[in-house]
């Protein structure tokens, strides 16, 4: 896929979800976003419950203004203006939970133990770490499967520093091979990753 394609493909999911009444372009939507938007709020150490409990608000809130919503690829990235409302959400989650707790005339223990009032970390860094890692773990799903199952087990085995001679040994390759595979791999894993921010990010 060509820049242009990519760029097409992007622009057109995020027009295409304007219409409230297309599910299956918001079913699209959520399936690229929401893992995304998950790990960025579990990233600023909200529990599980939570977290999903956030995510639906997100997602809610991503329902109701993207009918509005006008990319604009001189002012950023599409991920930025839904960090911003991840990042709102999360603070308004917090504050409302904090208010909840001081008005309780008695609380359970656990709930105290359960609940830390903190600081948020800068979201921006949270949301990058964790879209480099949603985004290569994506690439990798996709390209995956496209190769044979020695392949990719050769190049899983390279990136996690397995010696090559226990890769040569259990997969019963030669020796020049594991390069040669995992340098394959490598290439359409970058591609592939590159395509998916031009299309998502």
């Amino acid at each position: 896929m060509d820049d242009k394609s990519a760029w097409r493909t992007r622009e057109s999911l995020l027009q295409r979800v304007k219409n409230k009444s297309d599910e299956k372009s918001w079913e699209e939507f959520v399936h690229y976003y929401r893992p995304f938007i998950y790990n960025v709020v579990r990233g600023m150490n909200l529990r599980h419950h939570d977290a999903e409990e956030i995510v639906q608000t997100v997602l809610i809130k991503a329902w109701n203004k993207l009918s509005e919503f006008e990319y604009d690829r001189g002012r950023g990235r599409f991920r930025g203006w839904l960090c911003q409302v991840t990042g709102n959400s999360v603070r308004d989650f917090i504050r409302k939970k904090k208010a909840s707790i001081e008005r309780a005339a008695a609380m359970d223990a656990d709930d105290h133990r359960d609940f830390r009032p903190m600081e948020l970390p800068e979201i921006e860094r949270i949301a990058e770490r964790e879209w480099k890692s949603y985004i290569s773990r994506l690439a990798w799903d996709n390209i995956s499967k496209t190769f044979k199952p020695h392949v990719a087990e050769a190049f899983l085995m390279s990136i996690r520093n397995v010696a090559k001679v226990e890769i040569v040994k259990k997969l019963g390759i030669a020796e020049s091979s594991v390069y040669v595979y995992k340098s394959r791999v490598q290439k359409k894993l970058r591609s592939e990753i590159i395509r998916l921010n031009r299309m998502l990010g």
